[in-house]
């Protein structure tokens, strides 16, 4: 089961809530194991799931209830009608009359306000006027920080379909191969493997690979550009993440120097995590190392939570007040975009254990590429 009950129980204790109605489709695809809610893509069609301390009730539309009934351990569900017909037996005709079924009639529901519409918002104060409404996303993502054995296998899948459609990308490296022809490689790799491209995919060539969010064009690869990916995959609805510059041929003593402080600085920050260790302290030492090779590096988050979503929480920034925790899955990155000598990035994913980590990544971190035999 990806849900952790104990853990949501015991947060929802904390901040005072009865029950949580969540409407984010990751979050229901974690509280239900319903790996295919059609929300992504019709969003007149909402997912709702509410859970309580004991029980999961979920609320699906006619299109996928069939469906959601084999593969959800969720048995408390009802579907319902996006359009009436004359064989809707066994279907409610609204998700507010399928709501208005289980809300309870006062107590304090947390809701996902930034996934929340404001039309089912509104329901929800129509159909219960005595219930009190309180953001809970900070609880949501509480509750899904640390990790249950399910959630950490799909990660692990996902991640070795990854490195292994990049070692496909580099072993197609040539002179003059596109970024969006090595893309579409990739793509096929991770495809081929069982899972899927994420949206926010990242390749770029010199100075090409220096913009923050570089889509694969039509530059060409040549002798001395900085290779920079910044890619992932998905398994399930579980996200794989990782980023690795690489130089073709050969590097300038400039490149090198880029690379090394991104690479020192990440495996500094990397080397603190543990069961713990505020957040906080990775910040300072990542940024404090970078620093010693370039004095201008500057990153407002050295790394990130990973699950459902792609970056979760906690954001290790050096504000930051959490502490982490044994089976928290975490990526430490570092990140410097020069104009001129290219983009330099290193990120590695890590699961937390009580007395440090174990490293799920393992690209080989050679700063130069050289054409495959």
């Amino acid at each position: 089961m990806l849900f952790n009950r104990e853990r949501a129980t015991a947060i929802m204790q904390r901040d005072g809530l009865d029950l949580i109605l969540l409407s984010d489709p990751r979050t229901f695809l974690y509280a239900t194991d319903f790996t295919a809610p059609s929300t992504f893509s019709f969003l007149d069609r909402p997912f709702l799931a509410l859970v309580d301390g004991a029980t999961t009730k979920a609320v699906v539309p006619s299109w996928d209830f069939d469906d959601f009934r084999i593969r959800s351990w969720v048995t408390e569900v009802v579907g319902y009608t996006e359009f009436a017909t004359d064989r809707d037996e066994g279907l409610l005709p609204s998700w507010k009359v399928a709501l208005d079924r289980w809300l309870p009639q006062t107590g304090r529901m947390g809701v996902e306000e930034r996934y929340l519409p404001k039309w089912i918002r509104d329901t929800l104060v129509e159909l219960r006027p005595n219930l009190v409404l309180v953001d809970a996303q900070r609880a949501v993502r509480d509750i899904r920080t640390v990790k249950t054995p399910e959630e950490i296998a799909r990660i692990r899948i996902a991640t070795a379909a990854m490195e292994a459609a990049a070692g496909d990308l580099f072993a197609a490296a040539r002179d003059g191969v596109t970024e969006a022809e090595l893309g579409r490689v990739y793509a096929t790799g991770v495809s081929s493997r069982g899972c899927e491209n994420i949206a926010n995919f990242v390749l770029g060539f010199g100075p090409g690979g220096a913009v923050g969010h570089a889509i694969p064009g039509e530059r060409r690869l040549a002798p001395g550009d900085a290779i920079r990916f910044d890619l992932g995959a998905r398994y399930k609805g579980y996200h794989a993440d990782t980023a690795v510059t690489r130089m073709w041929k050969q590097m300038t003593a400039e490149q090198e120097n880029l690379y090394r402080g991104c690479l020192d600085s990440q495996r500094a920050a990397a080397e603190l995590l543990c069961a713990g260790r505020p957040v906080r302290e990775i910040y300072e030492i990542c940024i404090r190392t970078a620093r010693d090779r370039i004095p201008t590096f500057r990153m407002e988050h050295v790394g990130h939570g990973l699950g459902v979503e792609h970056h979760e929480n906690p954001p290790l920034i050096g504000t930051g007040e959490a502490v982490l925790e044994a089976d928290m899955m975490i990526n430490v990155e570092t990140l410097f975009l020069d104009p001129v000598h290219g983009g330099f990035a290193i990120e590695d994913t890590y699961l937390v254990t009580e007395t440090g980590f174990e490293q799920l990544t393992g690209f080989d971190r050679s700063p130069i590429l050289m054409p495959a035999r």
